[in-house]
């Protein structure tokens, strides 16, 4: 049923759903027709009841007994849609305002390393990783890496470093992609951009490397 479908999205636990539309069948009624009705204990029904008053999705009716009304479900649940939709728009300002500073970070110009090699790439991956504190920067093309690197980064982003990781977009890497935002990295990808340097590198607490 798409009731129950859009109560569950909004959060509603099944006794909390039970009873909002028990009491929309209704029209109005006191809790204890409530919960027998909806074959929900008297004492869950009261505590439900006032929860969903103060939310806004019923209203008391004063009287001896009390009675409730449920509101209809397009002026309880619209506008709580409506915020969810707000919220999200906000989120998608935010992730573009950080996919920017991350295009617009300057690189610092401290120290600068360069090195080759399978083994000496790790090693300097894997003790950089584990010496950084604020932030990593990484400029990469979405290479496979090892477990041990992946677990340093993973232990990196427990210790609340800030980990942003750039590259072009390539579909035959997006498992890496997606592996990276999954363990909690800000990930950038650039669409057509075919003169992404072949050569990577990575800023760490302002040492380039």
């Amino acid at each position: 049923m798409e009731i129950d479908e859009i109560l569950k999205e909004i959060g509603f636990s099944e006794y909390k759903a039970k009873i909002y539309k028990t009491l929309l069948s209704l029209v109005t009624a006191t809790p204890r027709e409530v919960a027998k009705e909806a074959n929900i204990p008297i004492t869950r029904a009261y505590e439900i009841l006032e929860e969903l008053a103060k939310e806004g999705f019923v209203v008391v009716l004063p009287g001896k007994p009390v009675r409730y009304r449920a509101l209809p479900l397009s002026s309880a649940i619209l506008p709580i849609l409506e915020t969810k939709v707000n919220k999200i728009k906000e989120l998608e300002e935010k992730v573009k305002k950080a996919e920017e500073e991350i295009a617009l970070s300057p690189l610092p110009k401290k120290e600068i390393l360069f090195f080759q090699g399978w083994d000496t790439i790790k090693k300097i991956f894997l003790k950089d990783t584990i010496d950084s504190k604020l932030e990593i920067l990484l400029f990469i093309r979405f290479g496979q890496m090892d477990a041990e690197m992946w677990e340093k980064l993973e232990n990196a982003i427990k210790k609340r470093v800030n980990i942003k990781v750039l590259g072009p977009y390539i579909k035959e890497r997006e498992t890496t992609m997606f592996r990276y935002k999954n363990i909690g990295c800000k990930v950038r990808v650039i669409k057509n951009f075919p003169s992404f340097p072949l050569v990577t590198f990575s800023v760490r607490d302002e040492r380039l490397v």
